[in-house]
């Protein structure tokens, strides 16, 4: 089923099948999963989505198989044997999943669909055409024979194909499980301190991804792209007509909602791309109109009230670091917006459109809150983790904290496990919506060290420090690291 998804970037039935068994997860286990797995989870359910279509897939093939014993030579036979051992199990998977395929991508899961039977009927193609070439004829002249030896022949090499694909498929979505894990911290060193500072910006190539797409971003070429905006009246944009417009630059974290105490699943970017409020007062606002739906190529969907779509900070982003987009951040467009999780900034734009009530997007029919309002995040860069230290070398304890729209005032740093705090030093932040870098210098003296950090914003509220996991509202508590100084 990899056919069209590797060779033309088309989502498949493995693709749309794993999404709508995640929507059919009760929403409190797939927040546990997500947490527990965090960036191995989306592999893993697509790993068991694909070893429970290759079973349904060999179970079919064994029973065609075992019915493939032509009476005699010619055409109908032929045919009557691609029926069984290619059109049939095609329809068949299509009947048994299309409600499951509907339920999860809505009218792109028809189009998944009916490339999924592509995918079956090319590879019943290919299987016939293999059959053909490789007959051997028989020795002995018996049409008996001859006709029992070539239904065996065939039943071995439907059995080996199908145990060569499945394989195959399996064996590529366990690799993606085992190399998938978190981003990978950027630090710069500076001062006379041993330690580092987190980077201002995160490099491009360093920056988090969290797609529901398992296969990779959907390929989209510049110039077939564009964006349909429907308002009063239907607006439609290409990709130079897009990025010919005046833009703004705009510096912004972006934080996944299932990112956990402490984590990676963050990055501040230098944005830059149109202000939304523009496109929609070329379309058009209707009267009564509440909320901006989102329509993606991958099938993904999202919303935003109204006054936020039309606020000046919320944009239609075309560049990422100075650069266009990179396809898994979005290319050709994407939303940002601020004060938000990552989940309602929605990438490879597609659509845009306005309706009177409310509505739901894709993570929010899972369960996720659906305001995704970020809490206020502080995040440990040196030391990283639990490590050891030498006694009486001045360190530089470091790393972020984000508040989102509220920013932040003030970050503590304490040693012993939250008895005392220690006010740590802020960096000069490079953008209203960036995070904050922060350092407090630390001469250890030799012994064992609960190391523990919070932030407050700018109103002097400090972040939750009851601990929970990231399923609805995204995680809470303070992140603690144990140093050894010896």
């Amino acid at each position: 089923m990899l056919v069209l998804r590797v060779w033309a970037g088309l989502p498949g039935l493995l693709d749309v099948v794993g999404s709508g068994l995640a929507i059919l997860l009760p929403g409190p286990l797939f927040g546990t999963l997500i947490d527990s797995l965090q960036e191995r989870g989306r592999p893993l359910l697509l790993l068991g989505t694909g070893a429970l279509l290759v079973l349904i897939s060999a179970v079919w093939a064994a029973l065609a198989a075992s019915h493939v014993a032509p009476r005699s030579r010619g055409w109908r036979p032929a045919a009557r044997e691609g029926a069984i051992t290619g059109l049939l199990p095609a329809l068949g998977l299509w009947v048994v999943t299309l409600p499951l395929l509907l339920s999860a991508e809505g009218t792109l899961a028809t189009a998944a669909t009916w490339s999924a039977l592509v995918d079956w009927l090319l590879v019943a193609g290919l299987v016939e055409a293999l059959l053909h070439m490789f007959r051997v004829p028989a020795v002995h002249p018996s049409p008996i024979r001859d006709l029992g030896s070539a239904a065996i022949s065939r039943r071995r090499f439907l059995a080996g194909a199908g145990a060569l694909a499945g394989a195959a498929t399996l064996g590529y979505l366990g690799a993606r499980a085992i190399v998938a894990g978190p981003p990978t911290l950027s630090l710069a060193t500076k001062g006379p301190e041993v330690g580092r500072l987190p980077e201002e910006i995160t490099p491009t190539g360093e920056f988090y991804v969290v797609s529901k797409d398992l296969f990779g971003p959907p390929r989209i070429g510049a110039g077939s792209w564009s964006l349909l905006v429907r308002g009063d009246r239907e607006v439609k944009l290409s990709y130079p007509e897009l990025t010919s417009m005046a833009a703004v630059e705009q510096v912004q974290a972006l934080e996944c909602i299932s990112n956990p105490v402490g984590g990676t699943l963050i990055s501040n970017g230098r944005w830059r791309g149109v202000p939304l409020r523009r496109l929609l007062a070329d379309s058009g606002v209707p009267a009564g109109s509440k909320q901006v739906i989102f329509a993606c190529a991958d099938g993904y969907t999202e919303s935003l009230p109204l006054d936020q779509a039309l606020a000046p900070t919320t944009l239609l982003a075309t560049h990422l670091n100075g650069s266009p987009l990179p396809s898994e951040h979005g290319f050709p467009a994407r939303v940002l917006v601020t004060g938000h999780y990552g989940m309602k900034n929605p990438k490879w734009l597609t659509g845009i459109y306005l309706q009177r009530g409310p509505y739901q997007g894709y993570w929010e029919q899972q369960g996720w809150n659906a305001a995704a309002v970020p809490h206020i995040f502080s995040r440990f860069d040196f030391p990283a983790g639990s490590t050891r230290l030498s006694p009486g070398r001045r360190y530089l304890v470091s790393g972020i904290a984000y508040g989102a729209s509220r920013g932040i005032g003030a970050v503590e740093v304490s040693f012993d496990g939250g008895g005392v705090w220690h006010q740590a030093r802020l960096q000069p932040t490079i953008g209203t919506y960036a995070w904050t870098v922060w350092s407090l210098p630390w001469t250890p003296a030799p012994g064992l060290f609960s190391l523990v950090v919070r932030a407050a914003d700018h109103s002097g509220r400090f972040q939750t420090a009851a601990a929970s996991g990231s399923y609805p509202n995204g995680a809470t508590g303070y992140q603690q690291v144990v140093v050894v100084v010896s």
